[in-house]
């Protein structure tokens, strides 16, 4: 197999609102410096020191707190958005995700190329990932918490992991010294001791442990399986209070829900948008789209026209996206003659302009099974597409069907035809033959003969 490992370093730090001004620190249990972004380690301070100390160091220090239950849905989150590049996505908690990409590589035309898929990807979640690509999963794990290392081949990767400081192992601290006291530094000196000694003079955890990072068949971590009903919540990391500043957050949302839709290709027309407002109240949009949808930015520009015309009833406090059942998604394959991008922009269309004007404002003609030419067409609120197969109707249906002279008739060439309609008996009886005929001109017209052989035009082909 071949792992690549998502590292987030300032995973905590971001779902608050990463500054590149403000120094800003998390603590752990103990009060002391557990994660802090590049602004407060320009001040000197760094992960273990005291709060006392760092404060010391930075008086204008930010001192952040989070949960681990939010940490943990922020990390399932992640793992959504990437299932559209593995069908493997594993958590490696508290900030790491592992993929399976040896079965993708073929799909995104190598390895570089999905390294550039996820980067440009991952812009939009406004995470910051160090990734790691190897042969074991745990190995991947260690090297993306250190640097990036995106080795093309397996000698340069095995070299990085065998180069890793024993403090770099992520080693129970009463391990760690106990092997540097015995003048062991690298992983690479770690190894070149027989296991057996190793097992009897530090215990076989650790010997399990050194297994787990340079074995490719060790276990990897179990495959995450997202729910079956989509529904995501982002706290804020400040109160919003005007509609366009939700967009931000909105991204992280709708990305996780691409991935979601992707890995399981489908596309869904409608989603739910619940602002949980100051107060204990809440707030709900609910936004669609003509033909159902899966890319995240088309939502995105649909939350963004809604969102123009709409008026916070007070200050946000979380955003909970949800989206009704999927339905399949058939990517539409290459059309040589670009029918393809026209055809698909209407339902776009559409939805924009529901958007923006509200869902009452924009109708749509749809076709009914009604052999009547003049009872096919409907005005209704929702979209259908609409097959053409087996249609054969003019694009200009006249209000009225136009009398056709002797002299006139005579000039036609008839194409197709007899078609017989013989419909509507509980309403308005209709029984007529239609043809296609074609004028001297070239000019195509659709044409009925009634049974008392009268001829009219009713239509014209574009």
């Amino acid at each position: 197999m071949r792992w690549l490992c998502l590292h987030f370093p300032w995973l905590e730090l971001e779902l608050h609102g990463l500054s590149e001004e403000v120094p800003q620190v998390l603590l752990d249990s103990r009060r002391r410096i557990k994660t802090l972004n590049p602004c407060a380690e320009d001040l000197g301070i760094k992960t273990g020191q005291a709060l006392a100390t760092a404060l010391a160091l930075g008086p204008e220090l930010v001192v952040l707190d989070t949960s681990d239950k939010r940490l943990r849905s922020a990390l399932e989150q992640l793992a959504i958005w990437a299932g559209r590049f593995s069908a493997r996505v594993c958590l490696c908690p508290p900030q790491a995700l592992l993929l399976e990409i040896a079965s993708m590589l073929n799909y995104f035309g190598g390895m570089m190329q999905l390294i550039a898929a996820i980067t440009d990807s991952l812009r939009s979640t406004g995470y910051t990932a160090r990734m790691a690509v190897g042969e074991t999963a745990k190995g991947v794990q260690l090297l993306a918490a250190i640097e990036n290392r995106l080795c093309s081949d397996a000698q340069s990767w095995w070299a990085g992991l065998y180069a890793l400081r024993i403090d770099q192992l992520q080693l129970h601290s009463e391990q760690v010294e106990r092997l540097q006291g015995v003048g062991l530094s690298t992983l690479q000196d770690l190894l070149e001791l027989p296991r057996a000694e190793l097992s009897q003079r530090f215990g076989p955890s650790l010997l399990r442990e050194l297994v787990s990072i340079i074995d490719p068949g060790a276990p990897a971590p179990e495959t995450y399986n997202p729910p079956e009903h989509f529904r995501q919540r982002c706290e804020l990391a400040a109160e919003i209070t005007y509609s366009t500043g939700l967009l931000f957050p909105l991204r992280r949302l709708l990305s996780a829900l691409e991935g979601y839709l992707t890995q399981r290709q489908q596309k869904v027309a409608r989603i739910h948008l619940t602002l949980n407002l100051r107060g204990a109240s809440t707030q709900t949009l609910d936004i669609g789209h003509a033909g159902g949808c899966a890319a995240a930015s088309a939502w995105l520009e649909l939350c963004r026209l809604r969102l123009e015309r709409e008026q916070l009833k007070g200050p946000v406090l979380s955003i909970e996206l949800s989206a009704e059942q999927g339905e399949v998604y058939e990517a539409i394959s290459g059309d040589l003659f670009a029918l393809s991008h026209a055809q698909s922009s209407l339902p776009d269309l559409i939805s924009r302009l529901r958007s923006r004007l509200g869902s009452e404002a924009v109708k749509t003609l749809s076709v009914y099974p009604d052999h009547r030419p003049e009872s096919v067409l409907r005005v209704e609120g929702s979209y259908r597409e609409v097959s053409p197969e087996g249609m054969v109707r003019p694009s200009w249906l006249l209000p009225h069907p136009q009398p056709l002279s002797k002299s006139q008739r005579c000039r036609l060439e008839l194409l197709s035809g007899p078609e017989r309609i013989s419909s509507g008996w509980w309403d308005r009886m209709v029984s007529r033959d239609y043809f296609v005929a074609r004028w001297p001109d070239g000019r195509c017209c659709w044409l009925f003969r009634e049974p008392d052989g009268c001829w009219f035009i009713h239509g014209w082909f574009g």
